[in-house]
């Protein structure tokens, strides 16, 4: 073992010293990796403790995270009037649209294959956002502000483990998820047992990598730890807990958490300079020392589009299943598309 990190030691790259980044601040950037992480695990802990609470936090998760998260998707791309014009057809056109066809597909088909596509959906906008994440993490680096830089070892942990999270998932969770029929795409033993390997190969480089950046006083702390806990939330979820709820809840919470926090960063950098005659509402709960005016603001309008969604669903559709999970999970579809475009944007248009 001494020989080992002998010759790591001799191998090692020097690197320029170089004054830290932080993503936004130092604060921020801890809460970002600390929070979510812990609100997760204390999830996971508080159900598998005792089953019984498990609608009360799925009820939590929902309202002050998951559609929280679905809204402070519209503080990026339609919260004011000149946004709305110029993101139209996404905000408004687009969601109606997949909403429709996610409702015939649930009458028609069954509701097993909208429950089956957002179990997967769900799974790869998690994996997506998790990259996305470790990315500003990583450009806050001095590897990372080199021009073109990117971290392939830490690119292959992010994406091999939770597709083997996903697959082994797939290979023993049944047919019901949240309480909705699904149908897994269960892949041969052989096939899910390559992905673990593939998966443990790509973590046990990133980790000698690690471990020689440590020995060469190059290391980042933060970054290096935001890729442990990516890690460490997909094998809980998806391999270590054997309830495929209680794994969902765990990754859900620390998913929606991270993106709420975000896109509250996202929004005090647009509007840093101060408050926007454009766009009042928004800049001003969005300016230093407002984060309760903000998310208070954010859960409020959450609260009041989600209630008035779930009386419609009851009232005039009746609650029937089919229409409303057509309806929820059309919206959830419309905020993976959305999500994926709007954060390619280097910066929202003057």
């Amino acid at each position: 073992m001494a020989m080992y990190l002998d010759a790591l030691r001799r191998t090692a790259l020097p690197v320029a010293a170089a004054p830290k980044t932080y993503i936004w601040t130092g604060q921020f950037d801890t809460t970002l990796l600390v929070a979510p992480l812990l609100a997760g695990l204390a999830a996971a802990a508080i159900v598998t403790a005792d089953q019984s609470l498990y609608p009360i936090l799925l009820v939590a998760d929902l309202w002050l995270l998951g559609y929280h998260h679905v809204i402070a998707t519209y503080t990026r791309l339609a919260f004011d009037g000149q946004s709305l014009r110029r993101n139209r057809f996404l905000a408004v056109d687009l969601l109606l649209i997949v909403t429709a066809v996610t409702l015939l597909v649930a009458m028609s088909a069954g509701v097993w294959v909208i429950a089956s596509a957002f179990l997967y959906l769900q799974w790869f906008h998690y994996m997506r956002q998790g990259y996305g994440i470790a990315r500003m993490y990583f450009r806050a680096t001095p590897q990372g502000r080199l021009p073109g830089a990117r971290d392939w070892a830490a690119d292959l942990v992010i994406y091999l483990v939770p597709i083997y999270g996903i697959a082994a998932r797939s290979s023993s969770m049944g047919t019901l998820f949240l309480g909705l029929p699904v149908r897994a795409l269960a892949l041969p033993d052989g096939v899910v047992t390559l992905l673990a390997a593939l998966a443990a190969s790509a973590a046990a480089l990133w980790l000698a990598r690690t471990v020689r950046d440590v020995l060469n006083d190059s290391v980042d702390v933060a970054y290096t730890c935001f890729i442990l806990s990516h890690t460490a939330v997909f094998m809980l979820a998806y391999v270590v807990i054997a309830d495929v709820n209680t794994g969902w809840l765990a990754i859900n919470v620390w998913h929606n958490f991270q993106y709420v926090l975000v896109v509250w960063m996202a929004n005090a950098k647009r509007y840093a300079s101060g408050i926007d005659a454009s766009a009042r509402l928004l800049s001003r709960i969005s300016q230093p020392g407002r984060a309760i005016a903000y998310f208070a603001t954010c859960i409020g309008i959450t609260t009041l589009v989600y209630g008035l969604l779930n009386r419609f669903t009851v009232l005039v559709l009746g609650g029937g299943m089919g229409l409303t999970v057509g309806i929820y999970m059309g919206i959830n579809f419309h905020h993976y598309v959305v999500d994926a475009l709007i954060w390619k944007r280097r910066k929202q248009p003057a």
